[in-house]
């Protein structure tokens, strides 16, 4: 498994080199602190298994050095991992062809469970991409803040059993957008699966009372 990371800063590269290694113990790592120096690397490591891409590098970086990569790269799953948590900075990362948006204020647990959902073929999208934080549902809840309105109308829904296909045509989104749902919910409640998800969101108070959307 190759992976190549983009970052300036010694001690978060060497944090995510960590990371990178406890996800597979046959990663090999790639360096590069610039834009400039990474597509130098991808001239020779040409399909990497992931790239790792700060938003902010000397040599400017941005969404300009993000779509000369993403182009160079096509096949290739990239992520941006910065500390710029800017919803419009995120959207337009995603845009480009990012693969995914982890805020450098994430958590090692919220990291890794984000790359993985990205090395299994998911987009990862931060909270603060997906609108406004809210209280969720029950105002005075333990688990205030923890959820968006739309993730608490996803979560009630999977409490009722509701399957991605279901949640997408009540709610008249995609099933590619509920996924991403899903997968945020998960990683905010520290769920592995949906079960899980709901059980502590009965503890937190989070559910809805009965759902008023059809059957």
């Amino acid at each position: 498994m190759d992976c190549v990371l983009i970052d300036d800063h010694p001690l978060f590269r060497k944090a995510l080199r960590r990371m990178l290694w406890e996800l597979s113990h046959e990663c090999l790592v790639h360096e590069a602190r610039d834009v400039a120096g990474a597509l130098a690397l991808l001239e020779s490591v040409s399909c990497p298994d992931l790239v790792l891409y700060d938003w902010r590098l000397p040599d400017g970086g941005g969404l300009r050095g993000l779509l000369a990569i993403v182009q160079m790269v096509p096949e290739s799953p990239v992520v941006v991992v910065s500390s710029n948590e800017d919803p419009d900075v995120i959207a337009s990362a995603l845009t480009a062809g990012a693969r995914g948006y982890i805020p450098k204020s994430a958590s090692s647990g919220v990291i890794s469970s984000a790359l993985h959902l990205v090395l299994a073929g998911e987009t990862y999208v931060p909270s603060a991409a997906l609108g406004q934080q809210t209280h969720a549902v029950n105002p005075g809840s333990p688990g205030k803040g923890l959820l968006t309105a739309r993730q608490a109308e996803v979560l009630s829904l999977l409490a009722e059993g509701y399957s991605n296909k279901r949640i997408a045509q009540t709610l008249s989104i995609s099933e590619a957008t509920v996924r991403v749902h899903v997968s945020d919910i998960l990683h905010q409640l520290h769920a592995e699966n949906r079960t899980e998800a709901v059980a502590k969101a009965r503890r937190l108070g989070l559910l809805q009372s009965p759902s008023t959307h059809p059957h």
